[in-house]
């Protein structure tokens, strides 16, 4: 028996914490039952394009988010549709295109449009200005709701009723602990014995406020002069943030966008995240599960915090920042897998849920072969 086909809407899938979670319930769901495809709405090359192929998947790249031309998306997208009635279920990740592709999608058959809250707020410039204004005609299209933490879910659907789900990470993988593994990485990095590695992860934009991170670290080498900040991914403000850190010389170090994350968290000391705004981020799952301690920004949803070890701190006091990392030595929490399971974090409970979700809506829809 062919497993059913769910279609994953998505602006593209390039390396990201909404990307990551989607691609962690693909590797994990039982692909013999449930296939999973894309939608993006860039062309172009994507950091989980071969692997998406590995598994099974098929990718559909349309242009409007690079050609802006809404007439011919909206072309397209009946076309495709109508090419494709296979698709019963969608499930929407790209919030502010919902106001087009959900109505769509209704109109050739699909009676089950789910969509997923992964963001609390949006950047304060024009983008994001229009973003939130297209995501706020979202939840009308939809028949079953996701949110990654409750403030995200209440951002997006309002009073609308929203599943919780929790961000799933491979807990054992991220808690697995190599000495080996985390010396040869740290001898690749540069580092000397005595120093202590902080690390961030995420995309070089406006919301991840690399710019403060980089004050923070700053003021923390005043007093902690063997520190070195390792900062993990892409992004248009990427080259804007390698100026901001040359003053700090070899102390900062780029090191890109790695599928090998793991390694780094076993790598690091502790883990920083002082962003603007969040859902619930997957780094911060993964931190937590590698048994790192983590200092976040008082922004961030505080539901966040499962394990121990996790500290919220303000943004605009660097002082209570630096005070925090320094008040005493960094040590890894022991019970860090034991607690992201217990907080439903692991992977295979949020994997499972996805999974019996397709497969009872798939059974209940209607079949599109005989309407199109």
């Amino acid at each position: 028996m062919e497993p059913i086909r769910v279609l994953q809407i998505m602006p593209a899938m390039n390396a990201g914490g909404m990307e990551s979670f989607v691609m962690n319930v693909y590797r994990t769901i039982d692909r013999d039952q449930v296939q999973f495809d894309f939608l993006y709405h860039y062309d172009m090359p994507c950091f989980y394009d071969q692997e998406i192929l590995r598994l099974g998947g098929k990718i559909t790249k349309l242009t409007v988010r690079q050609d802006n031309n809404l007439p011919r998306y909206l072309a397209q997208l009946k076309a495709f549709f109508k090419a494709n009635p296979q698709y019963r279920v969608i499930h929407g990740h790209y919030s502010g295109f919902g106001m087009f592709y959900n109505p769509v999608a209704r109109k050739c058959g699909i009676t089950v449009r789910a969509g997923h809250s992964h963001n609390t707020n949006y950047e304060k410039n024009l983008v994001g200005r229009l973003d939130r204004l297209m995501s706020s005609r979202f939840s009308s299209g939809l028949t079953h709701r996701f949110a990654c933490g409750m403030e995200a879910g209440k951002a997006l659907f309002g009073d609308k009723p929203f599943v919780f789900l929790p961000n799933g990470v491979d807990a054992a993988a991220f808690a697995a602990s190599d000495p080996a593994d985390r010396a040869a990485l740290r001898r690749e990095l540069g580092m000397g014995e005595s120093d202590l590695l902080y690390g961030h992860i995420g995309r070089f934009t406006q919301q991840k406020n690399h710019k403060y991170l980089l004050e923070i670290f700053g003021a923390l080498l005043r007093v902690q002069p063997q520190a070195r900040l390792v900062l993990l991914g892409e992004g248009q403000l990427l080259e804007e943030t390698r100026a901001l850190a040359a003053p700090l010389g070899d102390r900062v170090i780029f090191a890109g966008v790695r599928s090998d994350t793991a390694r780094f968290y076993r790598a690091m000391d502790a883990f920083l995240l002082p962003s603007l705004f969040e859902g619930l981020p997957v780094v911060m799952v993964e931190a937590q599960a590698a048994g790192l301690p983590c200092f976040v920004s008082d922004t961030v949803d505080h539901s966040a915090a499962f394990a121990d070890g996790v500290k919220f701190l303000p943004l605009g006091n660097k002082e209570a920042w630096v005070k925090a990392l320094t008040a005493s030595p960094l040590a890894r929490n022991p019970q860090a897998l034991a607690q992201t399971r217990a907080a439903g974090y692991d992977i295979c409970t949020t994997a499972a849920y996805l999974q019996n979700f397709y497969l009872t809506e798939h059974a209940k829809a209607p079949s599109r072969e005989n309407l199109l």
